[in-house]
């Protein structure tokens, strides 16, 4: 069972190091590696660490906010991120694409606009042996986060590129009765499988949840992932606000022995 855990889990509260050893002491193999771990114990130290202690990169957090309304979260450019990610080995580069904005950009220009910056960044990382990995972006955040948000739509995008893939995650595309058929019968367009259980907040916000605490009836959910020829990675995406307080110990245990035990039947 290829596992992974995204660092974003961490938030401030926990050392890079700390995280690397819950998630080696949860018998998990693989990490999602975020610009905030880079700035925190360099690039050489960090892979030193990863090497260290047995792990792979399943993906580098993350390229791409083309749209002129896309805040970036990170100080590195889509050139550094390509160059790091050969560095660190990484599976797959995660291309967040922007939302519309406000004043919204007419969606068709933004569309447009996102494709020819996906075959500029496909072409930039080709050379360094990258593979990029586009992200669906739930709709609820067309105008803040991504506009390329359904599946099918995304697929279209990336089928040129020999390196470029998709990254399916649950919060973003739970929704799309897609998600499922196309790891299935597409596999071969799939970079990533991230996961999460999803609900509401206070306000009916979409947010994401632990895996047990959603509207996602994960156990019979996420052997359908597998039924097929997928055989890549299943990463945890959950950022730390979403945890309720709960330790991030304990939450990195609950991910690796549930999803082990809603998968045994299939393995």
């Amino acid at each position: 069972m290829n596992l992974s855990v995204s660092h974003y889990i961490c938030g401030e509260d926990l050392s890079f190091l700390d995280f690397i050893r819950n998630v080696s002491n949860a018998g998990i193999t693989s990490v999602g590696i975020t610009c905030q771990a880079i700035e925190e114990m360099g690039l050489h130290d960090l892979s030193s660490c990863l090497n260290d202690h047995g792990l792979s990169v399943s993906s580098l957090n993350s390229a791409g906010y083309f749209t002129h309304s896309a805040y970036r979260p990170n100080k590195y450019s889509d050139e550094e991120l390509v160059e790091y990610s050969a560095y660190l080995n990484s599976d797959i580069l995660c291309v967040i694409t922007g939302g519309l904005g406000s004043p919204a950009t007419p969606l068709l220009e933004a569309h447009n606009y996102v494709e020819n910056q996906i075959d500029k960044l496909a072409e930039i990382a080709a050379m360094s042996e990258v593979t990029i990995g586009l992200e669906p972006i739930n709709p609820v955040d067309i105008y803040s986060k991504g506009c390329i948000n359904s599946i099918s739509h995304a697929i279209n995008i990336i089928r040129p590129h020999n390196n470029a893939k998709l990254i399916l995650d649950l919060y973003h595309s739970w929704w799309d009765q897609n998600f499922i058929k196309v790891i299935n019968e597409d596999v071969d367009q799939i970079g990533l499988v991230q996961i999460c259980n999803v609900g509401l907040d206070a306000d009916l916000n979409i947010q994401r949840r632990p895996l047990t605490a959603g509207v996602i009836d994960l156990e019979n959910y996420l052997p359908k992932i597998f039924t097929g020829d997928y055989s890549g990675k299943l990463e945890l995406e959950l950022f730390n606000e979403n945890l309720n307080n709960s330790p991030i110990e304990d939450v990195i245990k609950h991910f690796s022995c549930n999803t082990k035990k809603w998968l045994k039947s299939i393995h």
